[in-house]
């Protein structure tokens, strides 16, 4: 009997240890070669077992098994959630909802799909969620008939035929459709979009061309339908063109009243002239003359003008005329240097002939006199000046005594009348640094004159990238069936956010190696979160971003983790997911993961409203998305600088006050505390702050 016994117990010990072996004894779960169903380790009828080999026979394709297992996986643990804990310290990423959901989607069962989809997406966020709910929806709605129409789109922050003189514009609008819209393209280029819905608002930044500028953007819904909307858009950069076709500017004149003619010429059309106090109002005309009587005092005349368009642009210029009173013989006489103006004693010897008693001889200016030299001038310009503005107007005038046919501004030809003083004024964009602006004139003779300045941006430094979020971007732990296409994603990762302008990338490539081998570390050893944080506190970093890369066959998902190396919490995580592994779609993928993160950690301008001590109290909370931990800057806006010479104002620097890091956050302001580096006693209330 007892031999019975001990016969019994071994064959159900054989039993359980088959039962839990990987390999399922049934050879219909092989495919191509490879077998599908297997867990590692023993079968412990776990949820996580369950949860592990439903996976794996969802990568095979056997999607009624897969099912099964995910719907017994839920009977013990019914949540999805990421890094779910099994047992000890080990930790899964748990989603039997959303996976449940794509095996139903496989299995044709459609509306059972939606409902663990949408399941899964309240419980956690995922990538993979949104994409195969989108096909989901797409299916119901082609299987019922519902979609009726294309989509919408509705443009709210530029209208068709603006003029402007921006060289950037922010195009914002919502596409909206009768079931799911799901993609937009804006010019061609994809705005990223995750999940379709009834409403999709979006908003890009576009550069600007002179001249008209088409804006296309198109939408598609969740069963093809499209819909296309073309936006046309004016760059104007130059101010009005100004001619005057009877004098030159430092001309002597022997009437006390003179008639001003000239031209006022724009591409976009002409809203006002001013000539000292006296204000001509124009409608929008593209080119029409002007006369206006000035009355002179003997001596120098200043005569004031500007032209503006209707992009807003202004030329200003002005007019010195002096006035010369016609001599008498035999008669003293006050006169006038040529170039100078300067007040001279003038003593008539013979017709038009004047001694200043200076062993000189000077000609009276007569009527009809036209200066003979060619003469480049710049307003408010000096040959090297530093500004701290973005983009600067080129103001100048030519005169000559042939007619000036062509103008242009580093190559690029500006709009004229030729004529012999011709006032232009461009508007200019400037880089961070050193700009070099050339300014040509040719007359029609083929003479020509040149100028070149320089022109140093800086941006102040409260503004500047390098005051951001510092942030080390180490290596992706690649699972699943790595092709190349996940050795490309990293690469392209770390390109999307240094793109962003969001966050100071300080480690990258070779930075990230060379403390790589300070710590001996690999980069495999990176996966572990202590010595990544130990990385990013020796290359002085504010955070690292880390994460998996998970490829199949036909798809791939990056899975992203922001950590403080303060106090090695986590910030925030993201992921996305696709099914195509084009390079295009890799770029997409990885934009769209920078873009989460900066739409996570948005860069705010407020205001302190309260000082307590070291706590500073910030206008903005919640509601835009400041989260604890998250850090700003208090500053203050320093003096105008004014050129000494020029008298033009070129900007301001800020002045950093501290740097605060948010402990509590409510819904329309958060309290940061103040780090020990800075006093308080220097912040005042309506001090400016930007978020870190």
């Amino acid at each position: 009997m007892t031999k019975k016994i001990i016969c019994y117990v071994i064959t159900a010990i054989w039993i359980v240890l088959l039962s839990g072996c990987n390999t399922p004894p049934d050879r219909k779960y092989y495919r191509d070669g490879k077998q599908y169903g297997q867990v590692n380790g023993l079968f412990r009828q776990r949820w996580w077992n369950f949860y592990e080999r439903g996976n794996s026979f969802s990568d095979g394709g056997f999607w009624e098994e897969a099912a099964s297992d995910y719907r017994q996986a839920l009977e013990q643990r019914d949540r999805d959630q990421r890094s779910a804990r099994t047992y000890g310290m080990h930790f899964t990423d748990y989603f039997p909802h959303r996976d449940l959901g794509v095996a139903y989607y496989y299995l044709g069962k459609y509306e059972e799909a939606e409902t663990e989809l949408e399941r899964s997406l309240s419980e956690s966020d995922s990538g993979k969620t949104k994409f195969y709910l989108n096909k989901v929806r797409g299916a119901l709605l082609k299987a019922s008939n519902r979609d009726t129409s294309a989509p919408e789109i509705n443009v709210f922050s530029v209208a068709g035929g603006l003029v402007t003189n921006k060289s950037v514009i922010k195009v914002e609008g919502e596409v909206e459709d009768d079931s799911y819209a799901e993609k937009i393209t804006i010019n061609s280029v994809p705005v990223f979009v995750e999940l379709s819905a009834k409403k999709l608002p979006f908003s890009k930044q576009i550069k600007l061309k002179k001249g008209t500028n088409e804006i296309k953007i198109r939408a598609l819904d969740l069963t093809g339908k499209a819909a296309e909307k073309k936006i046309r858009v004016i760059a104007d950069f130059e101010g009005p063109l100004v001619n005057l076709t009877d004098f030159a500017d430092g001309q002597r004149v022997t009437d006390s009243r003179v008639v001003l003619n000239g031209i006022l010429a724009d591409a976009t059309g002409i809203t006002g002239f001013v000539i000292n106090d006296k204000i001509f109002k124009h409608n929008r005309e593209k080119r029409v003359g002007f006369s206006h009587a000035v009355d002179l005092r003997e001596g120098k005349n200043r005569i004031a003008f500007s032209a503006t368009d209707v992009a807003g642009n202004t030329t200003s210029g002005e007019l010195n005329l002096i006035y010369v009173p016609k001599p008498a013989a035999g008669k003293q006489y006050s006169g006038y240097e040529r170039n100078t103006g300067e007040p001279i004693r003038l003593v008539l010897q013979g017709s038009g002939v004047l001694d200043t008693g200076r062993h000189r001889l000077f000609a009276v200016s007569m009527p009809g006199y036209k200066r003979t030299d060619f003469r480049l001038a710049l307003k408010d310009l000096v040959d090297t000046q530093t500004v701290y503005y973005d983009t600067i107007y080129i103001d100048g005038s030519v005169t000559c005594s042939s007619e000036i046919d062509s103008v242009k501004i580093n190559g690029s030809t500006v709009f004229i009348i030729p004529g012999r003083t011709i006032y232009f004024n461009q508007l200019v964009e400037l880089f961070e640094g050193k700009n070099i602006i050339s300014i040509e004139a040719r007359d029609a003779r083929g003479n020509s004159i040149s100028k070149t300045v320089t022109i140093v941006r800086k941006v102040p430094k409260i503004h500047q990238v390098g005051s951001r979020m510092s942030l080390a971007i180490m290596p992706f732990e690649i699972k699943g069936q790595a092709t190349s296409a996940s050795t490309i994603v990293y690469d392209n990762l770390v390109s999307s956010f240094f793109n962003q302008n969001r966050f100071n990338i300080v480690s990258r490539g070779a930075e990230l190696e060379a403390a790589l081998r300070e710590l001996k570390l690999s980069a495999t050893e990176l996966v572990d979160k202590s010595k990544a944080v130990k990385v990013g506190r020796l290359v002085a970093a504010e955070g690292i971003l880390t994460g998996s890369i998970r490829e199949t066959k036909d798809s791939l998902e990056i899975y992203a983790r922001l950590i403080n190396t303060e106090t090695s919490t986590l910030f925030d995580a993201r992921d996305v997911y696709g099914q195509s592994k084009t390079l295009s779609r890799i770029q997409y993928l990885t934009n769209g993961l920078a873009l989460k993160f900066k739409h996570s950690f948005p860069l705010l301008e407020g205001m302190v409203v309260k000082v307590d001590g070291k706590n500073i109290f910030a206008d903005f909370g919640s509601i835009q998305h400041i989260k604890k931990e998250m850090k700003f800057i208090v500053f203050r806006e320093g003096e105008l600088i004014v050129h000494p010479v020029t008298g033009k104002v070129l900007g301001s620097e800020t002045e950093e006050l501290g740097v605060a890091t948010v402990v509590k956050v409510f819904e329309d302001i958060s309290m940061g505390k103040l780090e020990a580096d800075f006093h308080p006693d220097k912040i005042r209330v309506e001090d400016l702050i930007i978020t870190k």
